[in-house]
């Protein structure tokens, strides 16, 4: 009885802690992948896009991981159609707030 009270007690944590670890490699890959047509992924700009590069963004000290996570998951006009799953979204946030100097 006292394991299957202590399993009930420790199972959100479990099951939330994988979706917490962000993972930066991936993050990146997604943005250079998914995000680099319109948007500067890279640390050092080398030229100006269509849309802000991910270090401005990163420098503004309003953004917030879960602003980012929230908004990579809306659809906007010059995104694909393809929505983001919430761990690609976060792993996206995650690497654009890695930018932040």
């Amino acid at each position: 009885m006292r394991r299957a009270i202590a399993f009930t007690m420790l199972l959100p944590i479990l099951i939330a802690a994988p979706a917490a670890a962000e993972d930066l490699a991936h993050g990146r890959q997604l943005a250079e992948r998914w995000c680099a047509a319109c948007h500067i992924v890279a640390a050092e700009p080398s030229k100006f896009r269509r849309a802000r590069p991910f270090a401005a963004i990163a420098a503004r000290e309003s953004v917030t991981r879960d602003m980012l996570v929230q908004f990579l998951q809306l659809p906007h006009a010059t995104m694909a159609n393809d929505p983001l799953s919430a761990t690609d979204a976060a792993d996206i946030a995650f690497y654009i707030l890695s930018l932040r100097k």
